[in-house]
């Protein structure tokens, strides 16, 4: 048993935050095209990555402004939508989607910015990329600020039902499960990232954007190539060793019960899965522990002595909540 889940509030403005970004893209550069227009030489569409010609440079400005902002709001949204229930993950996908808008809405709207009362088309300013970078920063810590901390979650009262592993604690008797799990699916993954960003580089020198996000992308799967389990009296931790020690706490409160499961072959990115129904890591081949949380979902972690971790959170929660019954 368990109180009913809290209604959470931010989601809608979570949704809003990622959705509206990508507009900035084509936004920008066409809002400075329609205010400086007369101050404007005839080449800035061809300057700003566009072509003078009507017809061409229709199709030039939706390849290269309104195809991306129309990718980028499929991606963050789709992304948004599939991580529905977990809103510690969606505001990582808000924080990032402002990121990118105002990145890439400012890289055009300097293009065009840079053509005011010019004679003609200049090149790049050495300040762009700089101001760019400055902005991206800004832009992902005011989307992180904005999107607001994730509603908390309710809190389980009962004991874990009967015909689930239980471990046998005598009063005041302790116990501690460790295990440390190597993914071999992120090294692959971040290795194949890394590559592209080195190929990338030379070809998108002016745009540091696309490099950019592959090396981070290739750099944080593999920082997750190696994850750890602790399940003690404080309730279940999982942590990334090379990700700064990164760590991810659930309280008992937040537990309803624990099981072990076989295989499973749902593994996402680095073994990191994430949706509605769960999160949690998984190398596809070991047993693994299931929690049932309180907000509906279950955190997954594969490990070897599934079982025994399982035993031993159910022994905690009965400990725990053994007085309060179900």
């Amino acid at each position: 048993m368990y109180d009913s889940p809290q209604h959470d509030a931010g989601r809608l403005r979570r949704l809003i935050l990622t959705a509206a970004p990508p507009f900035l893209i084509p936004l920008v550069p066409l809002l400075l095209v329609v205010v400086f227009r007369h101050r404007l030489p005839d080449q800035t569409l061809d300057a700003a990555g566009w072509s003078p010609d009507l017809s061409a440079g229709l199709r030039r400005w939706w390849t290269d402004a309104v195809l991306p902002a129309g990718l980028g709001e499929v991606l963050f949204v789709a992304m948004f939508m599939h991580y529905g229930r977990w809103p510690e993950l969606q505001r990582w996908v808000t924080a990032s989607s402002l990121a990118l808008g105002v990145s890439k809405g400012a890289s055009n709207g300097f293009a065009v910015a840079a053509l005011i009362d010019a004679e003609g088309p200049v090149p790049r300013q050495a300040w762009a990329t700089p101001a760019e970078i400055a902005l991206t920063l800004l832009a992902a810590v005011a989307g992180w600020w904005l999107a607001g901390p994730p509603p908390p979650r309710p809190t389980a009262t009962g004991t874990p039902p009967p015909g689930l592993p239980m471990l046998s604690l005598a009063p005041g008797q302790r116990a501690v499960y460790a295990v440390s799990t190597w993914h071999r699916a992120p090294l692959l993954q971040g290795a194949m990232f890394l590559a592209l960003a080195w190929f990338w580089a030379p070809y998108f020198s002016p745009f540091w954007q696309q490099p950019t996000m592959a090396a981070f992308l290739g750099v944080f799967l593999v920082l997750q190539a190696r994850t750890r389990l602790r399940v003690d009296s404080r309730g279940v931790e999982v942590s990334l060793p090379w990700l700064g020690c990164l760590r991810r706490a659930l309280p008992y409160d937040a537990v309803q019960f624990a099981s072990a499961r076989p295989r499973t072959s749902a593994t996402g990115p680095g073994g990191l899965i994430g949706g509605s129904r769960g999160w949690g890591y998984v190398s596809g081949r070991e047993p693994v522990l299931a929690l049932r949380l309180t907000d509906g979902r279950e955190f997954l972690y594969s490990t070897r002595d599934a079982e025994t971790a399982a035993a031993l959170v159910n022994a905690s929660l009965a400990r725990a909540r053994g007085a309060d019954g179900c």
